[in-house]
């Protein structure tokens, strides 16, 4: 059984893809290292699924300033819809506008954290949804 009070939110990019691991009660995320996007993404998702124990992942839906959706939200979706396949958890898509600014900001204001861009935005994602306290989601 999943624990309803630890959720992974996802960056998705091109080549690797930003973790954090959220909890509801505290409402905070923790940057996790990047994944590869790759053929063993699945498998590192799986085993951190084990190692963690999380009902959700958020993943970073890359909507345009303009409110559209471009390839990159075409592809971040096709992924998600094969995570969905492979993972017993519910999967929450949630706009990601403007997170990799404010992480690049983030770490300019912040130079000894060790964590990748990706992984703050993933954190910036998993803590802007959990700010919604349950509020607007889009589940696949």
């Amino acid at each position: 059984m999943t624990d309803p009070l630890i959720v992974l939110g996802l960056d998705i990019g091109d080549r690797h893809i930003g973790a954090a691991i959220g909890n509801v009660i505290t409402q905070t995320a923790t940057p996790l290292p990047d994944l590869p996007n790759d053929n063993s993404v699945i498998n590192q998702l799986l085993a951190l699924h084990r190692q963690y124990n999380f009902s959700k992942i958020i993943v970073g839906l890359p909507v345009t300033a303009t409110g559209k959706y471009g390839i990159q939200a075409q592809k971040v979706k096709s992924l998600a819809e094969t995570i969905k396949t492979a993972l017993p958890v519910e999967i929450i898509l949630e706009d990601e506008r403007f997170t990799t600014q404010a992480a690049s900001k983030f770490l300019r204001k912040h130079p000894h954290i060790a964590a990748s861009i990706d992984a703050i935005s993933a954190q910036l994602i998993v803590e802007g949804w959990l700010g919604q306290a349950g509020g607007p989601k889009k589940s696949i």
